[in-house]
C-alpha cells in the first residue's frame, strides 16, 4: 500500500507538470482528486471533449436565505483537469473526494478561513525574495523552474509543509480534511499505489489524519433531497471570470498568458505576452513605437536575469512595461502587486496589458453535457412560442394586443427576471394615440434575441431558482421583494403581471396590504400606489388587473390619508415631494372609480387638508389640487374663490412657491385658465424686497417648472400686461436668442443670480 500525495495550487502549469509526470511514471491504480464528491456519479461527463475553460457550477438554497453559488473552473493547465484526464488514460479509478460544494462554500453564513501562518509565511518569502505579492513570489519559486528539474518537487513540498504547519483546521478546513481522510483511507484499503492531489495546504493535515482511519465502505457524499434545494452542473466559463476568481477564490491570474506557458513553454509565453500586449495597446490607440517594443523586450529579459530567472516571467513583462512606456508616476501600487479586481483608479495602460494577460472569450460544453431540467423547460417554451434564438441577434416587435404576441412577451419577460443576457428589452413603445401612456405600460414591445455566448451558462446558472421557467421567475421576484418595502412589491407585482405570473402576484399583492400597516413612509407608499394605479388605468392590454389590486389600492388610500392626517411641519425637499406625490396618487385613485373606495371622504379630507394652516404649503396647495381636479375647469366659483383666498393667505417669502408647487402638481389648468391666480402671484410678489425675492425664487421656480413651452407661453401672455410690456415687447418674456450666444446669455445671468443670492447670505 502506497499513498502519494502532490499538493498544488489551483491553474498553475508547474503543478499540473507535475502530476502529469507523476501518473505516467507511477501509474497509480487510484486518483483521488479535491472537488465536489457529489460529482462522482458524473465523472464521465469531466472526460467528454469539452472547449476548456468550463466550470462545476453548484448552488444552493436554504430556507429564508438568498441562493448562493459557486464555480469551481478547470483550465487546460489545471491540476485537477490534468489529474482526470491522465488518471483515465491509464484507467485508474477515479473519485473526487472534497465535501460537496454546496456544502460549505455555498453556505449563506460561511467565512473563509484566516490562516494567519499561510499569510505569516507568505510575507516573509516576499521579503526575503524581494518579490511583490503572493504571485510574483509563487512564478518566483516554482513556475521559473523547468518542468523536469527535480528540485520542483522539493521546493512544493516544503513551501507547502511551512505554510500549514502546525496550524489547526478552521470550522470550514476541518470538515472538508475530515471527508477527504475518509476518501484517503478508503482507497489505501482498496488499492496499492494511490495519487492524492489537493490543495497544498491540505497537505500535512491529511498525511496525519488518514492512517487513523479504516472506513469498510465507500464513503457516501450528501446529496440534495430536491433539485431546488441544491444542485451541480457543468457550464462554460470565460478567462475574465478565472482571472477574477469569481466564486472560487483560490488560482493564478491571466489565464491565457499561463495557457500559453503550459502548451508552448515559458519563452514562448513570454514572446507572446510581448506581442499581444503590443497589439492590444495599439488597438486601443495608445503609440507603441518599435523603439518602445525594443526597450521593453530589453528590460524584461533584464529584470529576468536581475531575478535569477531563466527567461522573462509574468511579473518581469509587467514591471518593463511599467518602466518603460508609462511616463507619469503612479499613485498607487501596480495591480499585479495585490489582488483585487481591476478598478478606474488603475492606470489604463496596465489595465490594458493585464487585460492582454488574461485573454478573451472562453469554453464550451460538449453536446453530449446534461443539461439541468430548466435549460430543457426553456427551450421547449421557446419551440412552442415559435421563437428560436440564434447566433447573430433578431429584433423582434411584440404588440400585446396580438393573441399570439401575449404568450411569446411573457416568455421574454420570464427570461429577463432571470438575467439571460441574449434577452434583451430595447424599447417599450405607444404609438400614435397611446403615445401619452406611462412607458412602463406600452404594449408594443421591442426586444432583442441573441443566443451568444453567455446563453447557456446563464440558463445553467439560473437553474439555482427552480426547475422550470415560471417556477424560476417566481422566485428572483420573491427575492427582488425580500425586504418587504412596498415600493419593491409594486414594482414586483408590475413585473409578474408583464411575466403573465399570476400566483406571484396576489402573494404580492396580499403581502403589499399587510406591509401597510408598518409602513410610516408616506412617499414611497404613494410611489407604489402611482404605479399600481397606472396598471389600472391603462388595463394592460388585453389583461384586466382590477380584481387582483382593487383591494390593495384602496388599503394604500387609507394608509396614506391617516399618514398624511398626521403630517405638521415645513420638512426638508424630500419630504415636500412625498406630499405631494402623495396627493397625485389619491387623485390618480379618485379617476379609476374603485367600488370600494370612498371618494367623498377622500375630497372632504383633501379640503381639510387645504385649509390646515398647521400643515406644510407644498401638501395644502397639492390638496387644493386634488379638489380643483375633482370639480373640474373652470372650476365653480365658490371653488375658484377659496384657491385665490389660499393663494393671497401664503406667505410670499417662506411659503407660496411650495403652494403653489402642489398646486400646479395636481391641478396645472389653474395657471392658464384664467388670470386671477396669475394676478394674485403678481401681487404677492409685489410686496417683496429683493432680498426676500431671492429666498422666494427657487420654490417659484420649481413650482413653473414642470409647464410645457405652450402652457408657459399663456402665462407671459397674462403677465405681460402685469408688468406694463407693450404687445410689440410681450414675445421676449419666452424668446431665446438664436445659437450659442442664448446660452451663454442664460449662464451669465444664472451666475449673476447665484452671486447675488451667495452675497445675501441665501446659499452658504
Amino acid at each position: 500500500m502506497s499513498v502519494h500525495f502532490l499538493g498544488v495550487r489551483h491553474h498553475s502549469p508547474a503543478c499540473a507538470q507535475r502530476v502529469r509526470q507523476h501518473i505516467r511514471a507511477h501509474r497509480p491504480q487510484a486518483v483521488l482528486i479535491e472537488g465536489p464528491a457529489d460529482f462522482n456519479p458524473r465523472l464521465d461527463e469531466l472526460l467528454l471533449p469539452h472547449q476548456l475553460p468550463i466550470a462545476l457550477y453548484s448552488y444552493a438554497n436554504e430556507a429564508g436565505q438568498r441562493a448562493q453559488q459557486c464555480w469551481f473552473p478547470l483550465l487546460d493547465f489545471s491540476p485537477e483537469w490534468v489529474a482526470l484526464q491522465e488518471g483515465a488514460g491509464i484507467q485508474a479509478q477515479l473519485r473526487f473526494i472534497d465535501l460537496p460544494h454546496w456544502r460549505y462554500r455555498t453556505r449563506a453564513r460561511v467565512h473563509r478561513p484566516q490562516r494567519d501562518r499561510y499569510r505569516e509565511v507568505v510575507q516573509a518569502l516576499c521579503r526575503r525574495t524581494g518579490c511583490d505579492g503572493d504571485d510574483a513570489l509563487w512564478d518566483h519559486l516554482f513556475e521559473a523552474l523547468p518542468p523536469d528539474d527535480p528540485a520542483l518537487g522539493q521546493r512544493l513540498e516544503a513551501y507547502f509543509a511551512d505554510l500549514r504547519g502546525d496550524e489547526p483546521a478552521g470550522e470550514e478546513d476541518a470538515e472538508r480534511e475530515a471527508c477527504m481522510a475518509a476518501w484517503i483511507a478508503w482507497a489505501a484499503a482498496r488499492f496499492e499505489r494511490v495519487l492524492v492531489v489537493c490543495g497544498g495546504w491540505h497537505v500535512p493535515a491529511l498525511q496525519r489524519a488518514w492512517p487513523a482511519l479504516h472506513p469498510a465502505e465507500e464513503p457516501i457524499s450528501p446529496r440534495p433531497e430536491t433539485e431546488r434545494e441544491a444542485g451541480c452542473y457543468l457550464v462554460p466559463y470565460e478567462f475574465r471570470q478565472v482571472d477574477a476568481l469569481g466564486g472560487y477564490a483560490a488560482g493564478m491570474p491571466s489565464p491565457m498568458f499561463y495557457q500559453q506557458h503550459w502548451q508552448q513553454g515559458a519563452a514562448a509565453a513570454a514572446r507572446w505576452a510581448l506581442q499581444r500586449i503590443v497589439e492590444r495597446l495599439r488597438a486601443r490607440q495608445q503609440a507603441v513605437s518599435t523603439a518602445d517594443l525594443i526597450a521593453l523586450e530589453q528590460q524584461a529579459l533584464g529584470l529576468a536575469r536581475l531575478r535569477g530567472h531563466p527567461v522573462p516571467l509574468r511579473v518581469d513583462l509587467l514591471d518593463a512595461l511599467q518602466s518603460t512606456l508609462l511616463k507619469e508616476a503612479l499613485d498607487q501600487p501596480a495591480p499585479w502587486s495585490e489582488r483585487g479586481p481591476l478598478n478606474p483608479a488603475h492606470h489604463p495602460l496596465l489595465r490594458e496589458a493585464l487585460l492582454a494577460l488574461t485573454g478573451d472569450g472562453g469554453g464550451r460544453l460538449h453536446a453530449r453535457t446534461p443539461l439541468p431540467p430548466l435549460v430543457h423547460d426553456v427551450n421547449a417554451r421557446l419551440a412552442a412560442c415559435a421563437l428560436q434564438p440564434r447566433r447573430e441577434p433578431q429584433r423582434l416587435v411584440l404588440d400585446r394586443r396580438r393573441p399570439a404576441d401575449l404568450p411569446r412577451a411573457r416568455l421574454l419577460w420570464q427570461l429577463q427576471l432571470l438575467g439571460v443576457g441574449g434577452v434583451q428589452l430595447e424599447a417599450l413603445k405607444a404609438p400614435q394615440a397611446a403615445r401619452a401612456l406611462d412607458a412602463r405600460l406600452a404594449f408594443e414591445e421591442h426586444w432583442q434575441l441573441h443566443q451568444d455566448g453567455r446563453w447557456y451558462p446563464d440558463l445553467i446558472e439560473a437553474a439555482v431558482h427552480g426547475a422550470t421557467l415560471p417556477t424560476a421567475a417566481e422566485q428572483v421576484l420573491l427575492l427582488r421583494a425580500a425586504d418587504g418595502q412596498p415600493a419593491a412589491l409594486a414594482e414586483a407585482l408590475l413585473a409578474a403581471v408583464r411575466a403573465g405570473l399570476q400566483d406571484v402576484g396576489d402573494a404580492f399583492a396580499q403581502r403589499l396590504r399587510h406591509s401597510l400597516a408598518q409602513t410610516q413612509d408616506h412617499g414611497e407608499l404613494a410611489q407604489a400606489c402611482l404605479t399600481l394605479a397606472e396598471l389600472v388605468q391603462a388595463g394592460f392590454w388585453g389583461e384586466d388587473p382590477r380584481p387582483l389590486l382593487q383591494a390593495t389600492l384602496v388599503a394604500l388610500a387609507e394608509r396614506l390619508l391617516w399618514l398624511l392626517e398626521g403630517r405638521d411641519g415645513a420638512g426638508s425637499a424630500a419630504w415636500i415631494e412625498a406630499d405631494v406625490r402623495s396627493l397625485r396618487a389619491l387623485q390618480r385613485l379618485l379617476g379609476l372609480d374603485l367600488a370600494d373606495l370612498d371618494g367623498a371622504c377622500l375630497l372632504s379630507t383633501c379640503e381639510r387638508l387645504a385649509r390646515s394652516p398647521d400643515k406644510p404649503p407644498a401638501l395644502r396647495g397639492a390638496a387644493l389640487g386634488v379638489r380643483v381636479s375633482q370639480a373640474g375647469f373652470p372650476a365653480p366659483p365658490a371653488l375658484r374663490a377659496e384657491v385665490l383666498t389660499l393663494t393671497r393667505g401664503m406667505p410670499p417669502r417662506d411659503a407660496l412657491g411650495d403652494f403653489l408647487y402642489g398646486l400646479f402638481a395636481c391641478a396645472r389648468a389653474l395657471a392658464t385658465e384664467d388670470d386671477a391666480i396669475v394676478r394674485a402671484v403678481h401681487v404677492a410678489l409685489q410686496s417683496l424686497g429683493d432680498e426676500d425675492f431671492l429666498l422666494a425664487l427657487p420654490a417659484l421656480r420649481a413650482a413653473f417648472a414642470d409647464f410645457p413651452p405652450r402652457e408657459r407661453g399663456a402665462i407671459a401672455e397674462r403677465v405681460a400686461p402685469l408688468l406694463g410690456l407693450p404687445p410689440a415687447r410681450r414675445g421676449r418674456l419666452l424668446e431665446l436668442g438664436p445659437g450659442a450666444q442664448a446660452l451663454l446669455d442664460a449662464k451669465r445671468i444664472e451666475a449673476q443670480a447665484l452671486a447675488w443670492a451667495s452675497a445675501h447670505g441665501v446659499l452658504a
